[in-house]
């Protein structure tokens, strides 16, 4: 079975009493509620394994409309499940983190500086600049500086990488609304990390029907200071990486790392009713009563939207929903 366009939504779960907060969040940087759904305890114990009622409000952003990718669902629990991740490390196995683009990245990160700053469980990047061209060319006042500046949030709420282009662009990978606060898009890109020194995309290319997106074939990286201060990585830890999509789609991707280190694993902090980002689905042509290979803890059924959906565990331990179309 494939999936028929890019990664649909990032889902967050929160404590009910929550939503509101969570839902002006969300609309400073675009997402609009466009529909709502419930659970009782015992049909969202059924199909995501935890037994809390539940309400869920699906996001829209303007740029969602290309490819009905890069939503937001934000699953609101009468008693979560745990914590979450909150700001573990980007490179931990059972790690996700959301990818966004912005015009303007100064903008936000004046904005995130004292967001939830009451809190320690968060972490606001530094800014980082990475060139596209390797090595870098110098950068002048007549040579401009061309590539990527990225800032990355995370906290208890969700693990964001908010990123601006600098002197190109990549027309479809996330549309950006400048009519917004933040010129901001869509959610572009999803991220997992699988356990360490055991990297496979096979399960995702075959049961998925996910491809290598183009100049993001499979390759090791973490030598760059760049990414070292991004994905807060010490000296000599390297890992690998490979992009993926859905054929003709170029937004929604899949970015899938495991690291040449031992790390940390909190795949149970990265599943349906822990606090934060908990999940990620997929829309596909339809939902069988039959587990796709190589899936385990397969659940079907009706999502609080009334979609026909199941989730289930992939190979490497994350927790995926699909939706039927």
């Amino acid at each position: 079975m494939s999936v028929v366009s890019g990664l649909h939504e990032f889902v967050f779960s929160a404590h009910a009493s929550e939503r509101e907060r969570l839902l002006a969040f969300w609309a400073g940087l675009g997402f609009e509620p466009n529909d709502e759904g419930a659970l009782s305890a015992t049909d969202a114990e059924a199909l995501y394994g935890h037994g809390a009622a539940l309400t869920s409000i699906r996001l829209r952003h303007s740029g969602c409309s290309a490819h009905e990718t890069g939503l937001v669902r934000l699953q609101c629990w009468d008693d979560l499940a745990g914590e979450g991740l909150g700001a573990h490390k980007p490179l931990t196995t059972g790690s996700r983190w959301m990818g966004m683009y912005t015009a303007d990245i100064l903008e936000l990160r004046d904005s995130l500086g004292d967001y939830n700053s009451h809190i320690d469980d968060r972490w606001l990047s530094e800014l980082v600049s990475a060139p596209l061209a390797n090595p870098p060319p110098a950068v002048t006042w007549d040579s401009p500086f061309v590539g990527l500046r990225e800032t990355l949030y995370f906290d208890p709420d969700g693990r964001v990488a908010f990123i601006q282009r600098g002197g190109f662009d990549r027309p479809g990978f996330g549309t950006i609304d400048t009519s917004l606060p933040y010129k901001n898009s869509e959610g572009s890109h999803a991220n997992v990390v699988q356990p360490s020194r055991s990297f496979d995309t096979d399960f995702y290319k075959r049961v998925f029907g996910l491809e290598s997106a183009p100049y993001g074939e499979a390759h090791d990286s973490g030598d760059e200071p760049p990414t070292q201060r991004a994905l807060r990585l010490e000296s000599g830890q390297l890992f690998r990486v490979e992009r993926l999509r859905a054929p003709e789609c170029p937004t929604g991707l899949l970015q899938v790392y495991s690291p040449y280190f031992d790390t940390d694993d909190h795949r149970i902090l990265s599943q349906p009713g822990q606090r934060g980002l908990s999940a990620y689905s997929y829309r596909v042509q339809s939902v069988g009563a039959e587990a796709p290979p190589g899936v385990t803890d397969y659940r079907a059924g009706q999502n609080e939207f009334g979609e026909p959906a199941c989730t289930f565990r992939a190979p490497d331990g994350y927790s995926w929903m699909w939706i039927g179309v």
